[in-house]
C-alpha cells in the first residue's frame, strides 16, 4: 500500500492524545568493483513506518515494515501502550505544523539507473587504472529516498530525492594508494574519469614512501580530511544535547572567540551545493545554524526535546526515532570558503604535509575536542610549496579546536564529501593549518 494512503488514516486514530507517523522509503542499487572488475551487484528497497504516541505527556515509539492500514493501527495501539507504561513524562510536546520550502532534488534518470548504466560508468572509472596494472576498488550506488510525516497536530510533510554516490581507492603496484569520491542528486553530473583520475594520480605519486618522524608539522588538509575533522567536532559538541549533558566544548563559551577568524562553520540543509532536505524527522523546517562565526562560538542545533528543555525553538535537526539517542545532530555541515587557490595553500608550506584524508577517527576528550585518527590514501611531504615525496601514514592525536584556531588559509572552492554512505553531507574547502600533531606511525601489513 502506498504510504500516502495509510497516512490518511492518522487523523482518525483515537488511541492516544497525539500521534506522529513517520514513513521512510529508501532504494539503493549498488555496483561494487575490485581489481578493476565488477564483482557484485546488489539492490535493496525498504519502507519503514515509525509511530510515536503521546499519552499524558509520556511517549512510546513502535517501528514496523507493515505498510497497511491494519499495520498502522496495530503500531499505534502498541505505541500508546508503551507510552502509558513509561514512568516519567517526556518533558516536551510534539511540534505543530509549519511551512517548509519546496526543494527539487529528484531526478528520474538517477532513480531508474540500470545495472548496465552503472557498469558502463564503472568501466570508464577503472579503465586507466587497468591499463597501468593498478588495483581500482570501490562502489557506485544509485537510488534515493522519500519521507512522509503526518501527525494529529496537523503536520503534513513530504519530500523525495535521488542520490548517486561513488567512492574509489586505487592501489599501485608497490605502496601507492589514492582516494576519491563523488556525490550528486543527478547521475548526469558524474564524470567517472575525472573522479577516478584524482585517486589514480595520488596512487602513482605515492608508490615510493619515505618514513617520517612523528611530530608537529604545518599541513594542508584536503576536503575529505577537513570533513572528518568537522564531523568529529560535530559529534562532540555541536548538539544541544551535548550542552545539556555538560559534555560539549561549547559549555559556558558561547560568544567567545574559540578558533581562527577565518573559520565560519554552520549547518544548512538548503545550501545549493549540498544534498538537500527541507525539514527534519519531526516535520520541523530546517534552519541554518552557525557553530563558529568568524571564529566565535555561536550556537548548537536543537530538536523539539532540547528546545523545550533550554527554552528555545527547534532548529529542525531531529533524527529518526531509531537514532533518538544521538538527536539532535547537524547533518549538512558547511565551512565557508576563503580566497586561497590550491597553489597558494601549498606555497605557505616551507616544510609540511599534504593530507588527503583520515580514517578510523575516534574521540579522546570531547571537552577539548581531542580526537585520534590516521592518515590514509595519499600523504605527501611538501617543501618550499612543492610536493617532493610521499610519506608513510601517520597517527594523529589532535584537538580539532586547536587545529581550527591555527588555520592560516582557507581554500576558495567547496567540495561535497559523504564518504559514499550514511545520511547527510559535508561541504568544505581545503585548509592550511600552522601546526598539526602527528603522534605515531601506522604499520602497513
Amino acid at each position: 500500500m502506498h504510504p500516502e494512503r495509510i497516512l490518511e488514516e492518522v487523523p482518525r486514530l483515537r488511541v492516544a492524545d497525539d500521534l506522529e507517523v513517520l514513513v521512510l522509503h529508501s532504494r539503493e542499487e549498488l555496483t561494487r568493483f575490485t581489481f578493476g572488475h565488477i564483482h557484485q551487484n546488489v539492490a535493496e528497497e525498504d519502507t519503514v513506518v515509525y509511530v510515536r504516541a503521546w499519552v499524558g505527556g509520556k511517549t512510546g515509539v513502535v517501528q514496523t515494515n507493515e505498510v497497511s492500514l491494519e499495520g498502522l493501527r496495530r503500531a499505534a495501539r502498541e505505541a500508546a501502550e508503551l507510552a502509558r507504561a513509561q514512568t516519567q513524562p517526556a518533558g516536551y510536546e510534539p511540534p505543530g505544523p509549519a511551512p517548509y520550502p519546496q526543494v527539487e532534488a529528484f531526478d528520474e534518470a538517477t532513480w531508474n539507473a540500470s545495472p548496465a548504466l552503472r557498469a558502463e560508468l564503472v568501466r570508464r572509472a577503472v579503465a586507466e587504472a587497468n591499463r597501468l596494472g593498478f588495483n581500482a576498488s570501490g562502489a557506485l550506488a544509485t537510488g534515493g529516498d522519500a519521507i512522509w510525516i503526518r501527525t494529529t497536530r496537523g503536520v503534513e510533510a513530504h519530500f523525495r530525492r535521488t542520490l548517486l554516490r561513488f567512492v574509489t581507492v586505487i592501489l599501485g603496484k608497490e605502496a601507492g594508494s589514492g582516494y576519491a569520491e563523488f556525490t550528486s542528486t543527478r547521475v548526469g553530473e558524474f564524470r567517472p574519469e575525472e573522479v577516478a583520475g584524482r585517486a589514480l594520480e595520488k596512487a602513482a605519486r605515492s608508490e615510493k614512501r619515505l618514513p617520517l618522524e612523528p611530530g608537529e608539522y604545518p599541513v594542508v588538509l584536503e576536503e575529505p580530511a577537513v570533513a572528518t575533522l568537522l564531523g568529529m567536532l560535530a559529534s562532540m559538541g555541536f548538539s544541544a544535547r551535548a550542552v545539556l549533558e555538560n559534555r560539549s566544548f561549547f559549555c559556558q563559551r558561547f560568544g567567545e572567540k574559540m578558533v581562527s577568524e577565518l573559520v565560519t562553520v554552520y549547518d544548512d540543509a538548503l545550501h545549493p551545493k549540498t544534498i538537500p532536505m527541507p525539514f527534519d524527522f519531526e516535520g520541523v523546517p530546517k534552519t541554518r545554524v552557525y557553530f563558529f562565526r568568524g571564529g566565535v562560538a555561536a550556537g548548537v542545533v536543537h530538536d523539539s526535546r532540547t528546545a523545550k528543555l533550554m527554552g528555545t525553538k527547534s532548529t529542525g535537526h531531529a533524527l529518526p526515532p531509531a537514532a533518538a539517542g544521538w538527536s539532535p545532530l547537524p547533518t549538512h555541515l558547511v565551512m565557508e570558503p576563503g580566497t586561497a587557490t590550491d597553489g597558494e595553500l601549498l606555497s605557505g608550506l616551507a616544510r609540511g604535509l599534504l593530507v588527503t584524508r583520515f580514517h578510523y577517527a575516534r574521540t579522546v576528550d570531547p571537552m577539548r575536542g581531542i580526537m585520534t585518527m590516521m592518515t590514509r590514501d595519499g600523504t605527501f611531504l611538501v617543501e618550499d610549496g612543492r610536493i617532493v615525496a610521499a610519506v608513510e601514514d601517520l597517527r594523529v592525536t589532535e584537538s580539532g579546536l586547536r587545529a581550527l584556531a591555527l588555520v592560516q588559509a582557507v581554500g576558495r572552492d567547496l567540495t561535497l564529501i559523504t564518504g559514499g554512505e550514511g545520511f547527510g553531507a559535508t561541504l568544505v574547502p581545503k585548509l592550511r593549518i600552522e601546526r598539526f600533531a602527528f603522534t605515531g606511525r601506522t604499520e602497513r601489513i
